[in-house]
């Protein structure tokens, strides 16, 4: 009965109400398509919203994974570090005591050398310095002994001799004094003689004064010689007495030059042990503050070694805390792994449910991409376990390209829907405009609608009634094909020049 109804109000209907009507019902039609269109698109996309969430999520835990692997290695690479530092440390300390023993092994025994050298020598030197002393001692006994027997001698022989020069001086003057007076008297004498005898006898007086001076000359010449002979004789015995003297005065002066030159090598001798002595002090005061400022040393090192080795133990107590902190952390990432892992099977799932949507060219380009990617220069500057690592989260790559792919391809529907929006908004726009200059000029339909509205028949001859489906109400569009050439430019201003293309192609197509 109601279909009757609405049959029989159609049929009631003209021509133009019943294009209002259809209308009005594919509009509802297209209105409940749409709502459907954009529940499903507002599910996909919270679903997208969410899987993007989940893989930043999985992203940054794999990093976090990442990272704490990277800071494992590092620190089993700084354990043995520290190891090789510590048994290089105790090689260098055992090392350096060995040459602190060697070093004071010969700084004894050069001290007792250095001992033993210096008492040899001041022994030496006591030796000789007795040796020479009793030699000084010896040579001015037997030089005091020889200079008084000399002088005892000399003041003998001295006294001798001036008694004997005395004597004989006495002698002389007496000799002289005789004749003096005998020859005063004499003279007086012949004075007289001649006073009176004066002018009588000049001539006789002459020759009697020639014939006694004769003999007095004779006796004069006589003990002139002998007076002569006595000084030489005199010289002759005082001559070696002199010789003498001044060959002891000779050796007086050498042996005072000896003495001289004993006294210098004496105070030379006493200077240069002065020196020694003195240096010995030096070296004894240097060796002393050396032996201090290696023992101030020693004590130093003995300190930095036992505080070093109380760092040690520090360190050690640190690296088992930090141990058992690794192992408690490194069962919680396996549970966490565990989760991951489960997380993994459950996105391996989705993707195989996923791949029954995938084309074939969707799976060639992957796999073109991935022999692309995947190659022997990106390993070139990491070590073996760094390599072993990104070979097996290398797995990941198929799955973050699907990802991005799925991710652009969404991106290309989002845009082909907006397309297609933009274009279904002016096709309503052009029918609407269509039908209310349709209604308005009271035009008929084109033949081609009215073709479609026409009344089928079936196979019995029957009529069938049904509405006009939107397809049918949109290929009322042909009929305004003139307007829109000649409307291009304004429409493709409106529009942008973009047009919709398939869903694979439009992201493998090259720019």
């Amino acid at each position: 009965m109601p279909k009757k109804s609405k049959v029989n109000k159609l049929a009631r209907m003209s021509d133009e109400e019943r294009a209002r009507y259809l209308q009005h019902r594919a509009d509802m039609e297209e209105e409940a398509r749409r709502r459907k269109q954009e529940l499903i698109a507002r599910f996909i996309k919270n679903k997208l919203d969410k899987e993007e969430a989940y893989s930043r999520m999985n992203t940054a835990k794999i990093n976090q994974e990442w990272r704490y692997i990277l800071r494992k290695i590092k620190c089993k690479q700084m354990a043995l570090d520290i190891q090789g530092m510590v048994s290089s440390f105790n090689f260098i300390m055992e090392r350096k005591d060995r040459l602190l023993k060697s070093l004071m092994q010969a700084l004894e025994d050069s001290d007792e050398q250095h001992r033993r050298a210096f008492q040899a020598h001041t022994e030496n030197v006591s030796y000789f310095l007795s040796i020479g002393s009793q030699r000084l001692d010896k040579l001015q006994t037997e030089y005091d002994f020889q200079k008084n027997t000399l002088l005892e001698n000399w003041e003998k022989e001295e006294i001798d001799i001036s008694d004997s020069q005395e004597r004989s001086e006495f002698k002389l003057i007496l000799i002289k004094y005789i004749q003096d007076r005998d020859f005063i008297a004499y003279k007086k004498h012949k004075e007289l003689e001649m006073a009176t005898a004066k002018n009588d006898a000049k001539l006789e007086h002459e020759e009697e004064m020639r014939s006694l001076c004769h003999p007095k000359q004779l006796e004069i010449e006589t003990y002139w010689s002998k007076l002569r002979e006595v000084y030489a004789s005199y010289l002759e015995q005082h001559n070696p007495i002199m010789a003498h003297y001044q060959a002891l005065r000779e050796k007086d002066d050498f042996y005072q030059r000896d003495i001289a030159r004993n006294e210098i090598q004496i105070q030379q001798a006493t200077e240069t042990v002065m020196t020694l002595q003195n240096e010995w002090l030096k070296t004894t005061n240097v060796m002393e503050s050396k032996l201090s400022r290696m023992q101030s040393r020693k004590e130093e090192l003995s300190k930095k070694y036992w505080q070093m080795k109380k760092d040690l133990n520090a360190e050690k107590n640190k690296g088992e805390e930090k141990l058992t902190i690794m192992v408690n952390a490194s069962q919680d990432a396996i549970n966490r792994l565990e989760q991951v892992k489960e997380k993994l099977n459950k996105i391996m799932q989705m993707t195989e449910i996923c791949r029954k949507y995938e084309f074939e060219n969707d799976v060639l380009t992957l796999d073109e991409i991935e022999n692309d990617i995947i190659g022997p220069d990106e390993y070139e500057n990491l070590d073996g376990p760094m390599i072993n690592e990104c070979k097996e989260y290398s797995k990941m790559d198929k799955f973050l390209l699907k990802l991005n792919r799925a991710k652009v391809q969404t991106m290309c529907l989002k845009t082909e829907k907006a397309k297609l929006a933009k274009e279904n908004i002016q096709l309503k726009h052009y029918i609407k405009k269509y039908l209310t200059e349709l209604a308005l000029r009271g035009k008929d339909r084109p033949t081609s609608v009215k073709h479609q509205s026409e009344n089928k028949v079936n196979c019995n001859g029957k009529a069938l009634n049904r509405p006009v489906t939107c397809i049918e109400g949109a290929l009322c569009n042909a009929v305004m094909h003139e307007k829109r050439m000649k409307n291009l430019d304004k429409k493709n201003k409106i529009v942008g020049g973009v047009r919709a293309y398939p869903r694979v192609q439009c992201w493998m197509e090259p720019s």
